[in-house]
């Protein structure tokens, strides 16, 4: 290869890397318990306790400040203070899922770490778990819970709302995901709903449905 060739192979290279890499504007405009506003390279974006948006993670929040993960550092910043960061984009995170033979999209994944099979249902607002589940993988929901009481089909019965450590599916990881418990053995697969799936994306392509990650 000329002189000239190898300097422009060098140069598509250094324009490769340096695309992956950017510097992550951030401020605190606003102050709550477990939430803040951001201003994040020019978007506000309010972001709960875990809840991640271009490469920045709002670790706590309270009214003296807030503690967020960037750089695989965390910094805390008062109100009105900022911080400028270089980091690399995440790769796109997608799982991808086939429906059954009753057009029923079904995965297995994590909860607490624990395996558990889900049915993807955008219809649910809380993930959802029948009260054997959560004991079979450690969860003392009557102990941790807030009790109340939800309408089925069939009655009346008592549920309790809790929050999970974390939620995944694939390389899908969400912490602190609100959930549902209905007391006994329903549902028999967990209920995948819009407490995780509020951190997605999701889109059909043919019959499959691709599932992937917000940042």
């Amino acid at each position: 290869m000329s002189k000239p060739g190898r300097l422009i192979s060098l140069l598509l290279v250094l324009l490769s890397m340096a695309s992956t890499v950017d510097a992550a504007d951030v401020r605190v405009i606003g102050l709550f318990t477990n939430k803040a506003l951001l201003q994040i390279n020019g978007q506000q974006k309010l972001l709960a306790k875990g809840e991640s948006f271009d490469g920045v993670t709002l670790e706590s929040a309270s009214g003296r400040g807030a503690v967020i993960l960037i750089d695989g550092e965390s910094k805390k910043l008062g109100l009105n203070q900022s911080i400028q960061g270089n980091y690399k984009k995440p790769d796109r995170t997608v799982s991808k899922i086939f429906p059954d033979f009753q057009g029923m999209y079904f995965i297995t994944g994590k909860v607490n770490g624990q395996p558990m099979r889900f049915l993807v249902d955008t219809g649910a607002t809380n993930v959802t778990l029948s009260g054997q589940n959560a004991t079979r993988i450690g969860i003392d929901f009557k102990k941790k819970g807030s009790r109340g009481y939800a309408q089925t089909a069939a009655a009346t019965v008592p549920v309790w709302r809790i929050m999970l450590d974390s939620v995944s599916i694939g390389d899908i990881n969400v912490p602190n995901v609100q959930a549902t418990v209905i007391e006994g053995s329903q549902p028999s697969d967990a209920l995948l709903g819009n407490s995780f799936l509020k951190h997605t994306r999701i889109q059909r392509i043919g019959r499959a449905m691709e599932i992937e990650q917000k940042y």
